[in-house]
């Protein structure tokens, strides 16, 4: 009973570590917690019903599936890989063990306890190599058949591990038995390959990925500059007409003081409905990027709502909330730009409890999509873009340990940030 509560304990302990090294866990901590504790009473009372090969392969699989879902954080076919890929270790390391004790003794007889224990060593050896190889945390590639190939082959590897045990338990020849034991080292170290072979995929897509938001940030950094240059301009423009104003105000004032009067009055309520100058929080970044986009939609007919409590200093670089703020409103607006009615855009931008919260929402027409990784798609031309923004925003957000939230309900558009 104890020896069997130390194998099931040490299951448990290589494959939380595996899962838990390229795995993302879920935010809420008991459903981790819960999972494990399931899995070991599942391999306690369920694995022990029946031994074999076979039957241990297949409870396994059903068994980390379950924890892998509850668990962590990934898509359906990145968890199919991993659990593909855990139960071929650490089916090929029991193997290995096995063949070894044919070759030692001749036949698998003795404590088997004892062997399971020796496996989950190997296998919590090759999990250490493969924490080397790749220290992040394994991802969907946007190739979906890669991931699926992977996979393949790793379920393949399981088989070929179950036939060459069978080779070894059935022949009488030493040299026979030695190869096999090398033919399953083989197995071992292909999939190992196999899963550097995947990273490798996955880091090169990160790196064009990354690649891609740098040029999309960089676009959003020439936005703002040119934000700023137009209320620049703006101002400029202002201060020359109300020069111009004042000169003949001065000379109206002398010659006919109730046409002054009169011109002032005009003037003032002319000054008021052409304002562009919506956001006057003082900070510089915000002001600058909503005025600009306000000049843009009121050149495309789209009224902008601002709600707006922030102080004139934030604690957040001023690439980031023009990261934020910009893919923001840059959606809105061409969501917007697509409807005859309500062509509105609401925003709600406030600085409580040292937390900047926004909310962003406008109507919009149509089905939207989302890409594979779940990013809601826009309809510009260049589709390698598609979702870049959106995922540029929670990309920031998150590096402040904020949270993003993005709902579609009843034709709005609503999007929240903290952070």
């Amino acid at each position: 009973m104890i020896l069997e509560i130390m194998v099931d304990s040490a299951t448990v302990f290589v494959q939380e570590d595996f899962f838990s090294t390229f795995l993302e866990k879920r935010e809420k901590t008991w459903r981790y917690i819960c999972a494990w504790i399931f899995f070991f009473f599942y391999h306690f009372t369920i694995m022990n019903l029946h031994d074999g090969y076979m039957w241990n392969f297949l409870g396994n699989l059903i068994g980390l599936s379950i924890v892998c879902t509850i668990a962590y954080n990934a898509e359906m076919r990145t968890r199919i890989m991993m659990v593909l890929l855990a139960v071929s270790l650490g089916g090929i390391s029991e193997v290995v063990i096995s063949i070894i004790i044919l070759i030692i003794q001749g036949d698998i007889s003795g404590d088997i306890r004892l062997y399971a224990m020796m496996a989950k060593i190997v296998f919590w050896i090759c999990v250490r190599i493969l924490s080397l190889l790749y220290k992040g945390k394994v991802e969907s590639l946007e190739v979906g058949a890669n991931g699926i190939l992977f996979a393949i082959a790793f379920g393949c590897n399981i088989i070929w591990s179950i036939i060459i045990l069978n080779i070894a338990e059935k022949t009488e020849d030493s040299m026979m038995k030695n190869g096999t034991l090398i033919l399953v080292f083989v197995i071992l170290v292909f999939d190992i390959i196999i899963f550097r072979l995947y990273t490798l995929y996955q880091e090169r897509q990160n790196a064009e990925r990354e690649k891609q938001e740098y040029a999309y940030q960089i676009r959003i950094y020439d936005k703002e500059i040119e934000g700023r240059k137009a209320v620049m301009d703006e101002v400029r423009r202002t201060k020359h007409d109300m020069k111009n104003s004042m000169i003949y105000l001065q000379e109206l004032l002398k010659q006919n003081p109730d046409e002054a009067r009169k011109f002032l009055n005009k003037y003032i309520d002319k000054d008021i409905d052409n304002r562009s100058e919506i956001s006057k929080s003082g900070n510089l970044p915000v002001d600058a990027l909503i005025n600009y986009k306000n000049i843009i939609a009121k050149q495309k007919g789209i009224k902008i709502y601002l709600e707006q409590s922030i102080p004139v200093k934030l604690p957040y670089e001023s690439s980031d909330i023009c990261v934020v703020l910009g893919n923001l409103l840059d959606n809105a607006l061409e969501a917007v730009e697509k409807l005859e009615d309500d062509r509105t855009i609401y925003i709600n931008i406030s600085f409580v409890k040292k937390r900047l919260k926004i909310i962003v929402k406008n109507k919009y027409v149509g089905e939207l999509k989302k890409n594979k990784n779940g990013y809601f798609m826009s309809e510009k031309k260049d589709i390698e873009n598609h979702g870049i923004g959106l995922r540029s925003v929670e990309k920031t957000v998150q590096s402040y340990d904020g949270y993003f939230e993005i709902k579609a309900e009843n034709q709005t558009f609503i999007v929240n940030v903290i952070m």
